[in-house]
């Protein structure tokens, strides 16, 4: 007698909802993964790109660079300002580059940047991508917690000295010189809520967390 067994090579309904199941399991933690790496990355780079341009500031204003080709002006000191103030006092999606032409410690044009002019003194406004923003700006004190009720910092270098001259203003954009500062600290968020700084301190150090 001969004995015929059955053998079934498919997939069953239950067993093909099992493996969709965990295919998008897998998948959907890979995209969040993924996504949130990428939040991360966009915010330490931003970071890191304040940080080098704050270095190039302090590295032109000692080195004693041309404010412009043929412009035959070697005086001018380079810094950045970073403002949370509104309309065109400040924003907190960009920041500008600037030459103090006028020696002041600060910069004295608006938010548009002007360029070009006898006396302007913005070089460039770089404009903060991927959703990152500015949160907000703190005073970095000898001791104690950080202040964070800045509404704006300019932080500027004069030759021949590597430290950095920082100026304040409070959320009103009145100027004021609080005790016992260290440095400044510029507060970044990703749309994720991933958070990053870059601290500024008047001996020019340059400090990145």
């Amino acid at each position: 007698m001969s004995h015929y067994s059955k053998h079934s090579f498919g997939f069953t309904l239950v067993e093909l909802m099992v493996s969709i199941a965990i295919v998008t399991v897998i998948l959907t933690v890979i995209i969040s993964n993924q996504s949130t790496y990428t939040d991360t990355a966009a915010l330490a780079g931003l970071a890191d790109e304040i940080s080098l341009t704050i270095s190039q500031a302090q590295v032109y204003s000692i080195g004693v660079r041309e404010l412009s080709t043929s412009s035959q002006v070697f005086s001018s000191s380079y810094g950045l300002s970073f403002s949370l103030l509104s309309g065109n006092s400040g924003s907190n999606v960009d920041y500008i580059y600037f030459a103090d032409r006028d020696s002041d410690l600060v910069y004295s044009g608006d938010w548009l940047c002007a360029t070009g002019g006898p006396s302007d003194e913005c070089l460039s406004k770089t404009n903060i991508t991927r959703g990152n923003l500015i949160q907000s700006m703190c005073v970095v004190l000898v001791s104690g917690p950080d202040v964070c009720d800045v509404g704006r910092v300019d932080i500027s270098f004069v030759r021949p000295d590597t430290e950095a001259q920082i100026k304040l203003f409070d959320l009103n954009g009145v100027a004021y010189p609080p005790t016992s500062m260290k440095g400044a600290k510029i507060m970044l968020v990703s749309p994720k809520g991933a958070t990053r700084s870059v601290s500024v301190f008047s001996t020019g150090q340059i400090s990145e967390q």
